[in-house]
């Protein structure tokens, strides 16, 4: 044999081993490619991989489909029946806690939507510029809500009152009353013709709790008509200043915001409590409202006469000064203004005057001088001691009415 056919004869045998080797390699690449595309699949469908982890120990028993579940370890100091409804609302024997959903029904009908249109004529509605909210406390159609709300509204000017009602498609026209911004209440009358309207429960604000539940109904932002939401008493008696008056008001955690001015603050037995009137805008949860046991002769006075009628008046302004305003500086109350045929005017008081007391109470600040003064009723006479010019004064001034103040 030649060595060109041993050559030949040694490439055939290689070549029957090559065949069956690469049909080998090329099913195994297919099984591979089959197995990984399957686990891919497995992986997404979260059947298989991370996602399916149990976290399973040695000690862990396989619980069958007839085994009842193991209980989940619960903190010893958990509640599961906890309301906070329930706990934080009051009780009385003699009256019926109501839960959130049955104030919302009870109140809601009788809070309205007030809305102050300008530009009113007799062929045009107008224009709202102001929204706010109010509750109705008779079926005549007589309804609260505050001073700040209605305060450019004047007899005669351009501006109009339109009020939107639960459950009733045509809004209906309201008039003022009366207004008192010291207590930053007004009182307005719905179309009688109208009627008769649905009204609240007025409640006793003195009985109020820090903590207990609170409901607030109104029309924030003068778009989201009838909104109720929740909270708690936070805290009683806040001093808050009002336009140059000072007012202690039932501070709440119960969502307020611009258009909820005048709107009910409800206790847990259905009955107004409050009068929305304030928030502070840079924080959350801080809402005021105006304790209604505070303005009820208010209200009812301007009801009667369209104003505040027996309320002690002064007719002085006063300024506070510290010790250390400037140089030489003696601190107390100094008669800033007189209102002209006033009480004070009339008594001799003038500016620059330093109050040292009045009806015995020493003076140190303005504060102490409204105390006293609604301490008092009109007609009153109360001594007066002042200092002008290095000299001691003592004068006699006769309380006055605030009717009767000059406007």
């Amino acid at each position: 044999m030649s060595e060109v056919e041993n050559n030949k004869i040694g490439k055939e045998k290689k070549g029957g081993f090559l065949v069956p080797f690469l049909i080998i390699v090329t099913v195994s690449c297919i099984v591979f490619s089959m197995l990984q595309t399957i686990y891919v699949l497995r992986l997404a469908s979260g059947s298989t991989g991370i996602m399916s982890y149990t976290g399973r120990t040695e000690n862990t028993v396989e619980v069958s489909d007839e085994d009842e579940p193991s209980e989940r370890t619960v903190c010893p100091v958990a509640d599961p029946e906890f309301s906070l409804e329930r706990a934080a609302s009051v009780t009385d024997p003699d009256k019926e806690t109501l839960s959130t959903v049955e104030i919302a029904r009870l109140v809601s009908p009788a809070t309205v939507s007030i809305y102050i249109m300008q530009d009113v004529t007799e062929d045009n509605p107008g224009t709202p510029v102001f929204s706010g909210s109010g509750f109705f406390i008779s079926e005549e159609g007589y309804l609260v809500t505050n001073d700040h709300l209605v305060s450019d509204i004047e007899e005669g000017s351009d501006y109009g009152i339109i009020l939107n009602i639960p459950g009733r498609e045509v809004p209906v026209h309201a008039e003022v009353v009366g207004s008192d911004p010291q207590t930053d209440i007004a009182v307005l009358k719905a179309d009688g013709e109208e009627g008769p309207y649905p009204c609240v429960t007025l409640g006793d604000s003195d009985m109020l709790q820090v903590g207990e539940l609170v409901v607030a109904i109104g029309n924030p932002l003068g778009r989201l008509e009838g909104t109720v939401t929740v909270g708690v008493v936070s805290a009683l008696d806040r001093s808050v200043n009002n336009n140059g008056y000072t007012m202690d008001l039932i501070q709440t955690d119960a969502s307020v915001n611009s258009g909820n001015s005048g709107g009910p603050l409800i206790n847990s037995f259905g009955e107004v409590i409050g009068v929305t009137n304030a928030k502070v805008s840079t924080a959350e949860g801080l809402g005021f409202a105006i304790p209604i046991s505070d303005v009820t002769e208010v209200i009812e006075s301007l009801i009667h006469y369209g104003y505040v009628s027996g309320r002690p008046y002064l007719g002085v302004t006063v300024g506070n000064v510290a010790s250390n305003a400037y140089y030489g500086a003696i601190a107390g109350a100094y008669v800033a203004g007189v209102d002209q045929n006033g009480p004070s005017d009339l008594a001799g008081l003038k500016e620059g005057d330093m109050i040292i007391s009045i009806d015995g109470v020493q003076i140190t600040s303005s504060d102490d001088i409204i105390d006293v003064r609604d301490s008092h009723e009109p007609g009153d006479e109360i001594p007066v001691v002042v200092e002008r010019n290095g000299r001691t004064i003592e004068l006699t001034l006769v309380v006055g009415d605030s009717n009767d103040a000059v406007q």
